[in-house]
């Protein structure tokens, strides 16, 4: 690897793989190369050479701002379609699970429990989505959702067979602090960013 590679791979290091990044780190690879062996031809040494050729190519701040721009906008599109694949699929379980509840064991109703473990893969998916799309932390969010179908299945199971015994509010009582957790940690980035400090 000569001197102008390892220049353009420093330059282009950090931003996501694709077929666009390897097509233009190519072509200005074989221009800088080109400028260099136009400036030997012209009496100037191979160092002399290289050390012009790059100084007169800058920076790429705005060609790297774009590719940074396509490859998140690519990987939106691609968690996209997997929240999608993932939200059909899930009904189309979840309805097969209500129909053979219902229709060998329609005393019975089971088919909440399933379809509380296949309800979470859509809900990952659209936070993490969410998450790509506004470049913001869904921490609490997410944390929200998940203790309000956790209560949900728990509320459930009591009023389904015990409703004469409230005592969901037990096992509530510990996953609260979940989102509570998620709350003050958000509340405390916040006050140590308007503060100035980072971790």
């Amino acid at each position: 690897m000569n001197e102008i590679e390892s220049h353009i791979n420093r330059l282009f290091r950090g931003i996501p793989e694709s077929t666009r990044k390897e097509e233009i780190q190519l072509e200005i690879t074989q221009n800088l190369n080109e400028k260099v062996e136009d400036l030997i031809s012209q009496g100037q040494s191979r160092e002399e050479a290289v050390k012009k050729a790059i100084n007169d190519f800058g920076d790429i701040d705005d060609l790297k701002e774009e590719l940074e721009s396509s490859a998140k906008l690519a990987k939106s599109k691609r968690l996209g379609i997997s929240l999608a694949f993932s939200v059909w699929s899930g009904i189309l379980i979840i309805a097969l699970f209500l129909f053979i509840n219902f229709y060998y064991t329609p005393n019975i109703i089971w088919f909440v429990y399933p379809a509380f473990a296949v309800v979470w893969a859509p809900m990952v998916l659209f936070f993490r989505w969410l998450r790509e799309k506004k470049e913001v932390s869904v921490s609490f969010e997410f944390s929200i959702c998940g203790f309000l179908l956790i209560t949900a299945m728990f509320l459930f199971i009591n009023l389904y067979y015990t409703p004469n015994i409230i005592w969901f509010v037990y096992p509530v009582f510990a996953i609260i602090w979940w989102p509570l957790a998620m709350l003050f940690h958000r509340l405390r980035q916040k006050s140590k960013k308007e503060d100035g400090f980072y971790d």
